[in-house]
């Protein structure tokens, strides 16, 4: 799917171009951390919050009606080599005094299209950063703080969120790169059930395929539309560590290593509009129960959940690759789930229905901030 709505990907890449130039409200440089910052060796010590460790300036992209700011800054990161622009925002109850000691969900948006050089999700447009602080309000979302990294080297093609022999190394960017420079500015969880994903498109492959790949990493993937399997034309010559990026390769291991041997750990599928402010028509899903690091599973190791949003629309043979994929990884570590809604592959209806159920249904299985007593 990464390759298709040619039309669509360029009205996304325009609207994203637009916020760039015309459309941000560039202020003085931000910064989110407190003067005095913890040094690494301290911040995992008798705690799992992670206190930030290097902040850096950011540079202001757009403000928001309640006071807070989308930002943006260029990371060369250290151990993929690559060079390319993040943008994130905190939610209002991050500034607030009860909150200074507690870290915050970490929430990854990844687009579709070419993902390069810019990330849709920080516009106007998309209000993902409104939304989230609405729906965080009215208590269907814990308050994430929204990291929204470029997802491809160039504007030629795309990488699959993996590092490709002989290509810019797209996977670690995502994987280490982004997450190190989340927690040398944010107060983050060293638990994974403190990482989560939203993707579109390219962008949801990505995000499926990093929680099955780091389950010690991240917990929790919605993906809008994405591809069963990879399929960048870059892994040409590359059989062996193509396999190794598939999602069905990567799933089999991560229950190898649970002992699961069978037993569906999948949550009833649901319906929704996109654009509906009602919830979802769907079973109800049974309450996770929730200990000191999260929800907890029947199974040991890691547990990680997916969501895969599916429009009515999309491609017959998608849906049916999707399905099978689904069938064969949901088991023993690994929860999923489908939401479809009426509509084809469409960044914007995977946005919209990510507030009709998804998010509150991510937000059961990650950890939120504790106030202070």
């Amino acid at each position: 799917m990464k390759h298709r709505s040619a039309t669509l990907c360029a009205a996304l890449v325009l609207s994203a171009v637009a916020a760039l130039s015309g459309c941000s409200s560039e202020g003085d440089p931000v910064s989110f951390a407190p003067k005095e910052t913890a040094k690494p060796e301290e911040s995992n010590k008798a705690s799992d919050v992670r206190m930030p460790t290097h902040p850096r300036e950011w540079t202001t992209q757009r403000e928001l009606p309640d006071g807070t700011r989308v930002v943006r800054t260029d990371l060369t990161g250290p151990k993929s080599g690559f060079t390319g622009r993040v943008w994130a925002w905190v939610p209002k109850q991050y500034g607030k005094p009860e909150y200074k000691d507690s870290a915050f969900p970490v929430l990854m948006a990844l687009p579709g299209a070419v993902g390069y050089p810019t990330n849709y999700f920080f516009s106007k447009e998309f209000r993902l950063q409104e939304r989230i602080g609405e729906a965080a309000d009215q208590g269907e979302s814990l308050p994430f703080i929204v990291v929204m990294p470029v997802l491809n080297a160039n504007k030629d093609t795309y990488y699959d969120g993996s590092d490709i022999p002989g290509q810019p190394k797209m996977g670690t960017w995502i994987s280490d790169d982004v997450p190190d420079l989340v927690r040398e500015n944010f107060r983050t969880y060293a638990d994974p059930k403190g990482w989560g994903f939203f993707g579109s498109s390219s962008g949801g492959y990505v995000g499926m395929k990093m929680v099955l790949q780091y389950p010690e990493r991240f917990s929790v993937a919605i993906a809008g539309g994405p591809d069963a399997a990879p399929d960048s034309p870059l892994w040409n010559g590359h059989p062996k560590e193509k396999q190794e990026n598939s999602p069905a390769w990567l799933a089999e291991q991560l229950i190898k290593k649970s002992g699961a041997e069978a037993g569906p750990t999948s949550s009833p599928s649901s319906s929704a509009k996109a654009g509906s402010k009602s919830s979802p028509k769907s079973s109800p899903s049974p309450a996770p129960s929730t200990g000191p690091t999260g929800p907890t599973g029947p199974t040991t190791g890691p547990k990680v959940a997916i969501s895969f949003l599916m429009g009515t629309k999309e491609p017959k043979q998608e849906v049916a690759a999707l399905d099978k994929l689904r069938q064969e990884i949901t088991k023993g570590p690994i929860e999923t789930r489908v939401t479809s809604f009426e509509g084809g592959h469409d960044g914007y209806k995977y946005t919209d229905t990510l507030f009709n159920g998804d998010l509150k249904w991510m937000s059961g299985r990650m950890r939120g901030p504790v106030a202070a007593k």
